[in-house]
């Protein structure tokens, strides 16, 4: 959908090359300017102590590399030739950064007028917080989300399984906003900067809290605000040591339920709130659970409408059915041996797409890049490889 579309990624790690993922996906042609091998050897996700980590293939698969030294009045000139026939540059810098090195948005719209920056930091180009180290954990403890990420009734809050702020708060914000620049310039034929903090785009998860707190609701840690805990949403152990989730939020779901357990009296409770929090209630159907096993109980409610799910654990994701049959993973085998799953972005036409697999290696492109795309003569790469530019 995307396809003659071209992203330049400057960004490193995880929020930029995932933004930049989703739109290689949907096809536009994205191409990693990493530093040189001298400088810092490309993606820092190249050069973790894991040395054949699957962070980088599956962040940059379907990508092209070149490499280039931003640091050098060369790199950057050569920069400005990429940017002439480039849609959208893509950044991950500290605020200030891409200034001090000639490449900030003022020099290159003045290069291509057309042209539209992301920029994913932090805590944005703006504000009391701008030059502010911090990552993922930091982003979320600013916005409540952490705090409210504890056991129930308090105490320390628990680090979440996924990074909420460089994905949720980073990489789909930036990914949006690129997309509906490109529908504008369509229709202005101007570009724009695009500035995305990782601590905004976190708050924004928080929506419905905050709509609680402020309406003078008690927000309770460790218990989301649909449904406050009860009874009807919430998470059972099984006989085996499984969980189940119940997600029966709605009144015919939870009559389903409650019928499939042997208990339609409790159905007549839903929208009494204060009932279906009741903590003896919501015990009795733990108890209840404990007595079957997760698989007994999936037997169980195989034919009713409700809303029960086994809890997965990793190995049941990567061999279930549904997914297998959605085709969204490609396994990939590393040098020694191990095995790993990409995943195809969820997003595309309904025809049977290419997975876009190939993971480049450094400066894998260059010549590609510098003598197709750009012009440059056989010499002319050779000096710029000479001199520690690419």
């Amino acid at each position: 959908m995307l396809e003659g579309y071209r992203l330049l990624d400057l960004s490193s790690r995880l929020p930029g090359p995932l933004c930049s993922l989703i739109l290689s996906d949907l096809g536009m042609e994205v191409i990693r300017v990493e530093p040189p091998e001298h400088l810092h050897k490309g993606d820092l996700f190249r050069e973790i102590p894991e040395r054949e980590t699957p962070y980088f293939p599956m962040l940059n698969r379907g990508k092209k590399s070149v490499t280039l030294n931003l640091k050098s009045h060369k790199g950057v000139d050569v920069f400005y030739k990429m940017v002439e026939n480039a849609d959208v540059v893509l950044e991950g810098f500290r605020p200030g950064v891409v200034q001090r090195l000639g490449i900030g948005w003022e020099q290159l719209r003045a290069v291509n007028p057309g042209l539209i920056m992301a920029s994913i930091s932090g805590y944005g180009q703006g504000g009391a917080y701008r030059g502010k180290a911090g990552h993922d954990l930091n982003y979320i403890a600013g916005t409540g989300i952490l705090w409210l990420n504890a056991p129930r009734g308090g105490g320390v809050p628990v680090l979440p399984p996924v990074q909420i702020g460089d994905i949720g708060g980073g990489s789909y914000p930036a990914a949006i906003g690129i997309l509906a620049a490109l529908i504008n310039r369509r229709r202005t034929g101007r570009g724009c900067w695009l500035d995305i903090s990782m601590l905004d785009g976190s708050l924004f998860w928080m929506g419905m809290a905050l709509f609680d707190w402020g309406i003078g609701k008690q927000i309770s840690r460790g218990i989301p605000p649909i449904a406050r805990g009860a009874v009807n949403y919430n998470v059972y152990e099984t006989k085996d040591g499984e969980y189940l989730a119940l997600g029966a939020l709605e009144e015919n779901f939870w009559g389903q339920f409650c019928k499939a357990v042997g208990k339609p009296e409790w159905g007549k409770i839903y929208g009494d709130e204060k009932a279906m929090c009741d903590p003896a209630l919501i015990n009795e159907l733990r108890a209840l659970f404990l007595t079957k096993t997760r698989t007994e109980w999936m037997e169980i409610f195989k034919d009713w409408d409700t809303c029960l799910s086994p809890v997965c654990r990793l190995d049941e994701v990567a061999e279930d059915n549904y997914l297998k049959g959605r085709k969204v993973f490609r396994w990939e085998s590393l040098p020694d041996g191990k095995r790993f799953p990409l995943i195809r972005f969820p997003i595309g036409e309904r025809k049977e797409r290419a997975f876009k697999k190939e993971i480049p290696t450094l400066g894998q492109h260059n010549d590609l890049f510098f003598k197709e795309y750009l012009g440059f003569a056989e010499g002319e790469i050779e000096t710029l490889r000479r001199e520690g530019v690419i």
